[in-house]
């Protein structure tokens, strides 16, 4: 094996410069799992909360109960208009190669 300061592994973490590219790509991420986190707790909470009661009062939409409705599809269409509003004004194209 050939032997340089690439393999060289006394180094301080404080000494390495963090990619720019990085930091970008970190908060993106925590921008995804956000929207996801909210998705999940709006949409179950939705289905949760207005699917209390007594079956026989539900309000019915092409045979799905309403709650199923209001908490899964409105839900997931307009979390869908989010991320695509993410993906494109939000998210940033980036060159790999430097």
């Amino acid at each position: 094996m050939a032997g340089g300061a690439e393999n060289d592994r006394n180094y301080r973490f404080e000494d390495i410069e963090i990619d720019p590219r990085f930091r970008t790509c970190e908060s993106e991420m925590k921008l995804t799992f956000g929207v996801w986190i909210a998705y999940m707790i709006i949409s179950v909470g939705l289905c949760y909360f207005l699917g209390r009661g007594d079956p026989a009062n539900y309000a019915y939409l092409w045979g799905v109960p309403l709650w199923m409705a209001i908490g899964a599809w409105l839900t997931t269409a307009v979390f869908f208009v989010v991320v695509v509003f993410i993906s494109l004004f939000v998210f940033r194209n980036m060159d790999i190669t430097k």
